[in-house]
């Protein structure tokens, strides 16, 4: 957990109207998920939906990323109150949750993550060092629940998810946007559909509407003047990539495959 005094470090640098930017693993390494905590970013993102993160090394990961300062979060695999609660047992001080397509998913995602009156989650604060601490009503209120528009479905529910109570912000995802309206699965920097902005510019001004956050997956500089305030500028995977293509480009010497 962020060690001072239970706060979300996150959630408060947020709350304060500035922008955050983080990193993703999807590579199920604590050693990766340590190097980005301790490079300095606001968060980083423990990613099991699309990676390659278990139950077995989420633990590792989230104690790794304690050490620092920075906000240890996880993307569940799905809307699952079991899979948010071993999270938020583990660790994580925030919760991205995929696929919520109506006010009543979003309203099961925030009841993962609270604890009663304002949500259901089970109590279980086993971790010697836990989370955001045993105290329910400081968990409430520090927590992070973010949850993900990315279908059609969801757009034209836009305005009742976002005005869920205990829903912090929206986490968008493009690429399953982009195919759930007949497009190519691209990046918000890299499509070209007029559709496709004017839906991401109606989960803008809902978000804005509602204050909440707008997150989401790219480069701090274009998407933050774009109006988002939580910016991945990179996953652990496609760093990799980039790195190895940079060393290739450097390297003179033929190889054979």
């Amino acid at each position: 957990m962020s060690p001072a005094g239970n706060i979300n470090r996150l959630k408060a640098k947020l709350g304060r109207g500035e922008t955050a930017v983080g990193l993703s693993c999807a590579l199920g390494s604590a050693q990766i998920a340590e190097e980005f905590a301790l490079a300095g970013f606001d968060y980083v993102y423990i990613d099991q939906q699309h990676g390659m993160t278990s139950q077995d090394t989420l633990l590792g990961m989230l104690r790794a990323i304690a050490r620092s300062s920075t906000t240890p979060l996880v993307r569940v695999a799905e809307n699952n109150a079991a899979l948010i609660g071993q999270a938020l047992d583990a660790g994580a001080e925030g919760i991205i949750v995929p696929m919520v397509n109506t006010a009543d998913d979003a309203r099961r995602a925030v009841d993962a993550c609270q604890y009663h009156p304002e949500g259901r989650r089970s109590w279980g604060p086993i971790r010697a060092r836990y989370g955001l601490g045993a105290d329910p009503e400081v968990v409430n209120r520090e927590v992070l629940c973010l949850v993900m528009i990315e279908t059609a479905e969801a757009l034209a529910n836009v305005d009742e998810i976002v005005s869920t109570p205990g829903v912090d912000g929206v986490y968008l995802g493009p690429a399953d946007l982009g195919i759930s309206l007949g497009f190519a699965p691209l990046a918000f920097e890299q499509t070209t559909e007029p559709a496709q902005f004017a839906a991401i510019e109606r989960i803008r001004l809902a978000c804005a509407g509602a204050d909440r956050i707008m997150g989401i997956s790219g480069d701090p500089g274009n998407l933050s003047a774009a109006g988002f305030r939580m910016i991945t500028a990179g996953m652990d995977a496609m760093l990799i990539r980039s790195a190895i293509a940079g060393i290739t480009r450097l390297d003179p010497v033929p190889r054979t495959p």
